[in-house]
């Protein structure tokens, strides 16, 4: 939008005063005039536009709130997941990889899969699950929606690894894409401008063992902090700037009206 302050300075550049002054007053005028979609469309606009000038440590930080988390790690506990989870309107999702540290070595494959709702965060640890068909099941129903962000390392290494095609998916990435973002805003700068609430994301956390047989409390609170984050700020988007929707996906409008 013309209201973000690199194209008003811009048009200070190259503009006499009186024009300046002119596109000030219609900026005005809209401001004060224009529809409530259309101010609500501005404001995310300069959310979007000015993401990078946001000073996050000044915000509080993010945290899942009251959900509980609920580690899977046998076959019979993810069976009773699958069947009980809540999936009213969607689900966040995101995945671990044990990192690599060698030029040219083999990925290790996905080990744990993270799965938001608004009142749990499942944390599956693949690799010690003999049976994974309830979950693959679960991934590739086209009724269940999974938002996440840079979904599509995530749905490579997934088929690579259980021939498994994760469908009907939502990357938050996107969608600012399409909000005509000219700034990547991943799944932090997503919780700073839309939450406003401060995302820790821990390099040293981010490269610790995933295959751990028991997870660490740090493992805990940053594997459920992926997945619920993506949760948060597509509710928080839909709730506050419902002309979003227009714009969503055919399959995601359609499934979540039936909610």
């Amino acid at each position: 939008m013309i209201s973000n302050q690199d194209r008003i300075n811009l048009i200070r550049t190259f503009c006499d005063d009186d024009l300046e002054n002119e596109v000030e007053n219609v900026l005005k005028n809209i401001l004060e005039n224009g529809s409530y979609e259309l101010k609500l469309m501005i404001k995310l606009f300069d959310l979007m536009d000015n993401s990078s000038s946001v000073d996050s440590d000044l915000q509080a930080s993010y945290s899942i709130g009251n959900r509980t988390i609920e580690v899977i790690n046998t076959c019979e506990q993810l069976e009773k997941a699958m069947n009980s989870i809540h999936l009213s309107p969607f689900i966040g999702f995101d995945s671990e990889q044990k990192p690599t540290f060698k030029k040219g070595e083999a990925d290790n494959g996905v080990c744990l899969i993270q799965l938001a709702t608004k009142d749990k965060c499942y944390l599956i640890q693949t690799k010690q699950i003999k049976n994974l068909k309830p979950l693959i099941n679960f991934l590739e129903d086209e009724k269940i929606i999974k938002i996440g962000t840079g979904l599509k390392g995530d749905s490579i290494a997934l088929f690579k690894q259980f021939n498994l095609r994760l469908k009907s998916t939502i990357d938050l990435e996107n969608v600012f894409k399409k909000l005509s973002s000219k700034n990547q805003i991943g799944a932090k700068k997503a919780a700073s401008i839309i939450l406003n609430e401060k995302l820790q994301k821990s390099k040293n956390m981010s490269r610790s063992n995933w295959e751990n047989e028991e997870l660490t409390s740090g493992q805990l609170k940053y594997a459920s902090e992926d997945a619920t984050v993506v949760y948060d700020v597509m509710n928080k988007i839909l709730e506050e700037y419902p002309f979003v929707m227009k714009m969503m996906p055919m399959f995601f409008q359609v499934q979540y009206s039936l909610e």
